[in-house]
């Protein structure tokens, strides 16, 4: 059966912003099709939010990377995670406001005893990193290349009432990922055959303070890719949701989600969805937590790793079983 959905979705090529700035049209597409102009954005500098985020996991570990503009500052942040441990380690550095550098295919932080470096070409991925006494006086060390971008990806454009200010955001999970990552003095190795990443980019104008929810998932099922993006806090969705199920190198679109936390966030969550085919239980194990307080900004952020079970429905009305895949949920309160 074909289930319905209440997401505009966009499927040809089309301009983000008019000449006085405002989003043209807003709603889910399943490749980015949203050219961004930034030449068009009526708004301060400061006002503007760019980003590019790497996250592999697997069962023993995970890894993440991020370099961001965020108007007033720039941010390069790498984090690593040793859930049989059940430790986790973040190093961030932060640098005045430049020229924008965030639309290169070669986008390169360096800094005293560091050096973080995205590159993309085509539909391929590379990062490489480098992190003098990382932790425990050891160095960090990745280089890890993600092999190809499935056919299909989740891309979404959200405004805010004042249509100048909006969110801009591309996911794309399921990514083949092969190479290592040195940590704590042992080598961990990623095979294309099993592993796999996610790349979130985002681009926009927001408000001064932002409140998000986002849950990630990239693995397999059966021997299949498979994965989901879910959440919300970005924006008008009215014309669509941000919310996805990856499968098979397919984009399978779902409605709002809800995200009931406890009292206690590392006890278990319910996920649930508006139109029934997402009903799941998140078990976190691990809280990273993060927190920056630079007078005028300040991120406070969680970002819980654990393990979902639940029950998926496809576009075509098949049904995924989830039994305890690794996922993230992250819960992120911004001011600035």
């Amino acid at each position: 059966m074909k289930l319905k959905m209440k997401n505009t979705i966009l499927t040809e090529d089309t301009e983000l912003l008019d000449e006085t700035g405002q989003v043209l049209s807003p709603g889910f597409a399943r490749r980015p099709l949203w050219n961004y102009d930034r030449s068009r954005i009526h708004a301060p500098g400061f006002r503007i939010k760019e980003w590019d985020y790497y996250l592999v996991m697997t069962d023993e570990f995970a890894a993440a990377f991020t370099i961001s503009d965020l108007g007033y500052l720039r941010m390069a942040s790498v984090s690593f995670l040793d859930f049989e441990k059940g430790t986790d380690h973040t190093r961030t550095l932060l640098k005045p406001a430049g020229a924008p550098f965030m639309q290169e295919n070669v986008i390169v932080w360096t800094g005293k005893d560091m050096m973080l470096r995205f590159t993309s070409e085509g539909d391929r991925h590379h990062v490489w990193c480098w992190w003098k006494q990382f932790g425990r006086g050891s160095d960090f060390r990745a280089d890890l290349t993600f092999l190809e971008e499935p056919r299909e990806s989740m891309n979404i454009v959200t405004p805010w009432p004042d249509r100048r200010k909006f969110y801009y955001n591309t996911k794309i999970n399921c990514m083949p990922v092969t190479g290592t990552i040195v940590h704590d003095w042992h080598v961990k190795r990623l095979d294309a055959d099993t592993d796999s990443g996610i790349l979130d980019r985002g681009r926009g104008v927001w408000p001064y303070r932002i409140h998000w929810l986002w849950g990630t998932c990239s693995t397999q099922v059966n021997g299949i890719p498979f994965g989901f993006s879910i959440g919300y806090g970005f924006g008008d969705t009215s014309a669509a949701s941000e919310n996805v199920i990856f499968y098979d190198g397919a984009v399978h679109k779902l409605d709002d989600i809800t995200l009931e936390i406890p009292h206690n966030p590392m006890l278990p969550w319910t996920v649930s969805s508006s139109d029934g085919r997402f009903e799941a239980v998140f078990t976190p194990e691990l809280d990273r937590t993060a927190h920056i307080n630079a007078l005028l900004i300040e991120s406070d952020q969680h970002q819980y790793f654990g393990r979902i079970t639940g029950v998926v429905i496809l576009d075509n009305g098949r049904q995924i079983e989830m039994r305890d895949l690794r996922c993230a949920i992250e819960d992120i309160r911004n001011r600035y």
